[in-house]
């Protein structure tokens, strides 16, 4: 829904949305919160009661949605399957590791040399992050 109620945020479109269509928006967005609840407009909103209909109608089709959505398989991971994941996101959690510890990283790196490498790249990593949070302010 949060594309739907502001489709500039997502870079749906370049100019904000007029008045009308984003009242429109906000009324579809209402539409499939109640669906997705399956719960039928009533009596707070009654101008809204005219899609009571399509809710009734699609309130199965949401539920079976809801089960496919949330059934999780069972099944152990595959060798391969294990391998896929978000490269991004994952050097990204193991850098805010890296930082966290950074102070027992650096004096670990005094006996350890295999450890300068990864202290100087978080080190790094971390004046550049800096950097950027200072550009977009």
């Amino acid at each position: 829904c949060p594309a739907i109620l502001n489709p500039r945020q997502f870079n749906l479109i370049s100019e904000p949305a007029p008045p009308m269509a984003s009242r429109s928006l906000i009324m579809v967005a209402k539409c499939l919160q109640n669906l997705a609840n399956l719960v039928e407009f009533g009596g707070k909103e009654p101008y809204m009661e005219v899609v009571n209909p399509f809710i009734l109608k699609n309130k199965e089709r949401m539920v079976v949605y809801l089960d496919q959505l949330s059934n999780v398989p069972e099944k152990p991971e595959s060798e391969g399957e294990r391998g896929k994941g978000d490269p991004a996101r994952d050097l990204g959690t193991l850098h805010h590791i890296c930082v966290s510890h950074l102070k027992e990283l650096q004096a670990l790196s005094k006996s350890q040399v295999t450890l300068k490498k990864l202290v100087t790249v978080t080190e790094m990593l971390s004046k550049h992050k800096q950097k950027y949070l200072e550009m977009i302010r």
